[in-house]
């Protein structure tokens, strides 16, 4: 429980009293309870002012508008009014007092980019366990501390939930928390006032166009990161991949805009001259590279697979390097890295091998085809789809590289949720030249069916899009499917030998 006056910030209270008793906080009137504030805040296609009726009668104590029009109707109903020029600002400025700044007692890391997030944030928190650390993880796959799942993940959550997570977490007794943050939590503030200890760029390229319509706009997005970060903490480390476009103008954001000092900010990739990616050796069972760090050269050994994998571990031990880690530590443990379900993940066959990936867009899809390219024996039979009601523009991109890289391509559904999966499909041929590469089944079960049923000798079959995802959406329905599973119980049947 709290006064309204200790969550406010530069707020003005039109109507009411600053005494007011507030014992809990949402944008949701549905989840509004006795003595509740309300965030009425206009969202892209909803308004939630159209919901302050709702707030009131479910026992708002307070009410927080964006419009001024509704003040007068307001005072009518005696209820306290306060007045915000940006209502997820105030959201996530109340909701961090309300938790007594959880992030002031925590070290907190953010991790950004298209691709790669869940797996650099999780190698990044098996690191800081090994060295004694308590961790929790706000992510794609999880909200966990050590070992205890506290519930399934989302990308970056809203920010009543993201502080009340980080309050828990520190309760439980965690002192690190790696957090994936997206661009749309940057974008609406989900995460603002947050004090992070430092942040990791991991690279930019096309994604959610549906919501930021523009590369441009995505990556101004991504960029709000790091400028929250800074604004927060003056002293946060930085970890960018100067090998990526963006990861250049990132880099140049920090240092020429914000005045970041350069001890502050560590690079990784071929093109760093911090850390430098040197050569690699790949192997279907792990990956070794060698690098150049203050013009020392070394090798890393890792059971993690691929090339995208040497960015992402690259990413973590940059930045642990400029948190003061030793560097040797890092190497020696490098071998006790565990990889993620659904990135990379293999499951053998009777003579050819499985490869389960969340590769979702183009570069994703990408690299993981060029990593198989690199070690294949004999053919690459990829298995993808596309989410409906995405992204479209990055689907006919995707035929293109899956048709590039693969032998044969079997199209099928992803999550198609209330668009037609055969409509999502002829989006994807759009970029497939050589139409009879390719193989149409839109139950994607029976499409991994019939890939395992063509294996011969040394095939590798990728089946892309979902990883660790157990569900898929169709239609309004979220019904049980994991990749894994479904390829498991198909080999074990004997099918497709």
């Amino acid at each position: 429980m709290k006064l309204l006056k200790e969550i406010l910030t530069d707020e003005k209270i039109i109507y009411g009293n600053q005494k007011t008793v507030v014992e809990g906080i949402t944008n949701n009137s549905k989840k509004v309870e006795n003595n509740y504030a309300f965030f009425a805040i206009k969202g892209t296609s909803v308004d939630g002012h159209n919901f302050i009726d709702e707030a009131i009668k479910n026992g708002a104590s307070v009410i927080f508008i964006e419009d001024e029009r509704y003040i007068e109707s307001l005072k009518e109903k005696n209820i306290t009014i306060v007045l915000t020029d940006n209502g997820r600002k105030s959201l996530a400025l109340a909701s961090n007092k309300f938790y007594d700044n959880p992030s002031e007692k925590l070290k907190v890391i953010a991790i950004t980019g298209t691709n790669g997030k869940t797996t650099t944030s999780n190698l990044l928190s098996q690191y800081y366990e090994m060295a004694g650390y308590k961790v929790g993880v706000i992510g794609t796959i999880n909200y966990r501390i050590g070992d205890e799942i506290l519930s399934s993940g989302h990308t970056t959550p809203d920010p009543v939930e993201w502080f009340k997570t980080l309050k828990v977490m520190k309760d439980k007794g965690a002192n690190v928390v790696v957090a994936e943050v997206s661009s749309h939590a940057a974008d609406q503030y989900r995460v603002y006032s947050t004090k992070f200890h430092g942040g990791i760029f991991t690279n930019l390229t096309q994604d959610h166009l549906d919501y930021h319509q523009t590369m441009e706009n995505y990556f101004l997005a991504k960029r709000r990161v790091f400028e929250q970060i800074d604004e927060f903490n003056k002293e946060a480390i930085y970890s960018i991949n100067v090998d990526d476009e963006y990861g250049g103008k990132i880099l140049d954001f920090l240092k020429n805009h914000l005045k970041v000092n350069d001890n502050k900010i560590i690079t990784y990739g071929k093109t760093s001259e911090d850390f430098k990616i040197l050569d690699y050796r790949l192997s279907l069972f792990e990956t070794e590279f060698s690098y150049k760090y203050k013009d020392t050269l070394s090798k890393i050994k890792t059971k993690l697979r691929g090339v995208f994998n040497i960015y992402n571990l690259s990413a973590a031990v940059s930045f642990l390097i400029k948190d003061g880690f030793d560097l040797k530590f890092l190497e020696e443990k490098a071998l006790h890295l565990k990889p993620i379900k659904g990135r990379f993940e293999v499951i053998e066959g009777q003579g050819f091998i499985v490869v389960i990936d969340y590769a979702h867009t183009p570069d994703a899809l990408e690299n993981i085809l060029k990593s198989l390219n690199e070690i294949k024996e004999n053919r690459i039979i990829t298995v993808f789809g596309a989410g409906g009601n995405r992204d479209k523009t990055k689907r006919p991109l995707m035929g293109e590289t899956a048709e590039r890289l693969s032998d044969i391509v079997i199209l099928t559904s992803d999550n198609p949720r209330n668009e037609d999966p055969l409509s999502i499909i002829e989006d994807i041929l759009a970029g497939i030249k050589d139409k009879d590469k390719v193989i149409t089944i839109v139950d994607r079960k029976q499409a991994i069916e019939k890939a395992i049923s063509l294996a011969k000798e040394k095939d590798i079959i990728l089946i892309a899009g979902k990883g660790h995802e157990n569900y898929q959406i169709i239609g309004d329905k979220i019904l049980h499917f994991d990749d894994a599973e479904v390829v498991k119980e198909i080999i074990d049947g004997g099918k497709g030998v």
